[in-house]
């Protein structure tokens, strides 16, 4: 039998498969005989456990085209501003690709945020060098970098216009860069970020 994975926990190690009879059916984890792990949209091929009931011997026929990108994004989506922080840590050094706007703006409102909190913990420990906040901008000083460059690739220009900053009424273009809404076409750097 045939259907779509409709979604698969790898917390609880289960899932659910619309088959194309309609009915939904229940499987386990252990039962999916793919390298890549199960993810909602795939399209298998299964067999039905007749005393349980539940999907067995899945196999990935074909992945629905743009599947994975479209479930990515309805996901972030549910974003809140840790998991946005989180994304673009994982990222840290990656200056290709592209950032929506969420993304940035939720990565640097948190690191002004922590600075914020690291100025007043300096100023409460009596730190005359404030090493809580250099600590705290040198551990982000390339991701915001980063996630800026990737910002600005996905109005479709380049990393490099980040050296605006250099001169005084840089920022002014830079946060109009960064604000300006996702160009919806290809680029260099990959699809829209949303």
């Amino acid at each position: 039998m045939k259907g779509t994975i409709l979604d698969f926990s790898i917390q609880h190690g289960s899932g659910v498969i619309s088959a194309e009879n309609g009915n939904r059916y229940e499987f386990l984890g252990q039962q999916w005989n793919e390298k890549a792990a199960p993810r909602k949209g795939m399209y298998v091929d299964f067999a039905i456990e007749p005393t349980t009931g539940q999907a067995i011997s899945i196999y990935l026929v074909k992945e629905v085209q743009g599947s994975f990108f479209s479930n990515k994004i309805d996901s972030e989506d549910n974003y809140n501003i840790i998991d946005w922080t989180k994304k673009c840590f994982e990222n840290y050094i990656n200056f290709s690709g592209r950032a929506r706007r969420k993304e940035f703006w939720f990565f640097y409102l948190a690191t002004v945020i922590v600075a914020i909190l690291a100025q007043i913990i300096d100023s409460i420990i009596r730190s005359n060098v404030g090493i809580v906040n250099l600590l705290w901008n040198l551990a982000t000083f390339i991701p915001v970098f980063a996630a800026g460059a990737r910002r600005l690739h996905d109005i479709g220009r380049s990393g490099w216009w980040q050296l605006l900053i250099l001169t005084v009424i840089g920022i002014i273009p830079l946060v109009i860069f960064w604000a300006t809404d996702t160009k919806q076409e290809n680029n260099e750097w990959g699809k829209p970020a949303k």
